[in-house]
């Protein structure tokens, strides 16, 4: 079982992740890291990475490995469930928390 611990670690390094290669770019805020069970009962982890800034500029050349970039770092801190990420544009964000949709968002 994942700790609340261990959701604070996977959201600091995607959060470091992303911000070594996208700094003064665009901002991710905030990152929102959700334990789920897929369809198969397997254990997952539901990223929400809500970012600000020209969307042309998430490369999508980089973004395509960053799960794998982001596992090694993850496995180092002894969490193995695998991460599901998802990029939102801050106004979409915005809207689904106000009107208490943001868990559908992605």
């Amino acid at each position: 079982m994942v700790t609340q611990e261990d959701l604070d670690k996977v959201k600091d390094i995607f959060a470091e992740t992303l911000n070594e290669r996208f700094a003064g770019e665009l901002v991710f805020d905030p990152i929102v890291v959700k334990p789920e069970v897929s369809h198969y009962g397997d254990d997952y982890l539901r990223i929400f990475i809500v970012f600000d800034g020209d969307q042309k500029k998430l490369d999508p050349s980089w973004t395509v490995g960053l799960i794998r970039r982001v596992r090694t770092r993850m496995e180092a801190e002894g969490i193995v469930d695998f991460p599901s990420p998802s990029f939102v544009k801050k106004s979409d964000w915005l809207s689904a928390v106000r009107r208490g949709k943001a868990d559908d968002i992605a």
